[in-house]
């Protein structure tokens, strides 16, 4: 269950409500490529395996909020867990909360994750296991308003970091400040590499810190995870009925 040092990976986020319910949060794009890769290996339905002892499986379904009024159905699945699932695997979640909220624009923000390229295999008395190393990337704004539904944060940097590509880091969680206080912004929905590809388009000749971030504030929130709430069991329901009548 275990990926290779090789194998696309991501990031999941857990997010508890000021109600205590809780979720298990990633971009949409992520469980789509989980999906496809499933159905290429013959193990279809996809689920999200986290590698950390003694592991847990987060199965499907991942629900897809629905498409707003004013922009794109945003690239983000939420899936209803049990509150005490974090801490099992020795995480914790972020409780989001109606208050503070961030003032626009937002002129720096912090994205949390774990880059694809960043892991390596661990030798212990256990055997190989898998490093995925936390990656914490602080860049500028490039503009944002408050009906933003996403944000675009872009810095160049001195020096090239150890890690290559921040790609992995989607489905991550992002954070802004003030000078007195912090909440989150959205999450990740795509980190670009450190350094520009041969043929990007980009003025940025040498390394920088460049991510895209969904937007979520609590309200928009409160609204994915009832959609969420009321899809859940719905298509779990479809999906276990689909699986049996695949076995007979």
């Amino acid at each position: 269950m275990i990926p290779e040092t090789q194998d696309p990976t991501a990031t999941v986020t857990f997010i508890r409500l000021e109600d205590g319910r809780t979720y298990a949060v990633t971009a949409w794009h992520v469980i789509e490529i989980f999906r496809h890769a499933a159905i290429a290996d013959g193990a279809d339905p996809e689920s999200y395996f986290l590698p950390v002892a003694p592991g847990i499986m987060i199965g499907p379904p991942f629900i897809q909020p629905p498409k707003p009024w004013t922009a794109p159905r945003p690239d983000i699945c939420l899936r209803p867990i049990d509150p005490d699932l974090p801490a099992h695997i020795g995480k914790a979640f972020f409780e989001f909360r109606t208050s503070p909220t961030p003032s626009f624009p937002v002129l720096y923000a912090l994205a949390v994750g774990y880059p694809t390229l960043s892991k390596s295999p661990h030798l212990d008395q256990l055997g190989e296991r898998l490093a995925m190393q936390c990656v914490h990337a602080i860049a500028k704004g490039v503009g944002s308003a408050q009906e933003s539904d996403q944000v675009q944060f872009l810095s160049s940097i001195e020096e090239q970091p150890p890690a290559e590509s921040l790609s992995g880091l989607s489905g991550g969680p992002v954070f802004w400040s003030d000078p007195n206080s912090y909440g989150l912004l959205g999450f990740i929905k795509e980190a670009m590499d450190v350094k520009p590809k041969p043929d990007e388009d980009t003025l940025y000749d040498g390394p920088r810190v460049h991510f895209m971030c969904q937007r979520a504030d609590y309200q928009m929130f409160l609204e994915w995870a009832a959609y969420a709430d009321e899809a859940f069991p719905r298509e779990r329901e479809a999906l276990n009925r689909a699986i049996k009548e695949k076995g007979t």
